[in-house]
């Protein structure tokens, strides 16, 4: 049986970093703050987009019923710009296509625009088991409970399971859930952050990756 593989999406599966960086520009714009740099912006995309915008504005001291209308004002933002740069990573579609196991998405972007961004770039035509955002369940991800409740899903153990992602939140949860990491090289969080949480593997494209879980199944 071949195991469930479970992606990350943002810096995993595609780039969505110059979307992002312009979203949550034109919200700094909006409210009179200085527009701040691609790299302090991709610094924070791993956490989720709810997350990299309050980040943003905490020393502001709002109160909470604004800082989930500046939360909605942003991503109405990014959900109008999110479709504009945005590209697959080489070797995804041809990986994808050709693997014959489980395949599932966990992200810590909102379903809503999950979805929408993998329709729009064709990726829903892969048998995805299940699509979990920020929002699908009561935690997200460094939380161990989303992976834990799509191996439940679709039938698999921590064993039989690979989460593979470019962010911290990727790695930690899947060391949480006693799942195997492969950490995304190419991605938006430094290789040398990421191997804090002890991934089994580092994949720098995608036409290594049929190899190198071939190679870290028979570690197991």
């Amino acid at each position: 049986m071949n195991p469930l593989l479970v992606f990350d999406l943002d810096g995993t599966l595609i780039d969505s970093a110059p979307d992002i960086v312009v979203a949550v520009n034109r919200t700094l714009k909006n409210h009179g703050k200085k527009i701040l740099s691609d790299e302090i912006i991709i610094s924070h995309i791993g956490e989720g987009l709810k997350k990299l915008i309050a980040d943003l504005f905490m020393g502001d001291n709002l109160e909470p019923a604004q800082i989930t209308e500046l939360e909605m004002e942003f991503l109405r933002i990014y959900e109008s710009e999110m479709f504009n740069r945005t590209q697959i990573f080489p070797g995804v579609e041809d990986f994808l296509g050709s693997y014959q196991g489980p395949m599932a998405i966990i992200t810590n972007k909102n379903e809503r625009p999950a979805k929408a961004i993998l329709k729009h770039l064709g990726l829903d035509r892969f048998p995805w088991m299940n699509v979990f955002g920020a929002d699908t369940l009561e935690e997200r991800k460094p939380s161990p409970l989303p992976l834990q409740t799509m191996m439940k899903l679709v039938g698999h153990t921590p064993e039989n399971t690979f989460m593979i992602g470019d962010g911290v939140p990727d790695v930690l949860s899947a060391l949480r859930a006693d799942v195997p990491s492969i950490a995304i090289e190419f991605g938006y969080t430094s290789m040398e952050l990421l191997q804090k949480y002890e991934p089994r593997g580092v994949l720098s494209h995608y036409r290594e990756l049929p190899e190198l879980l071939q190679k870290l199944s028979q570690k197991r």
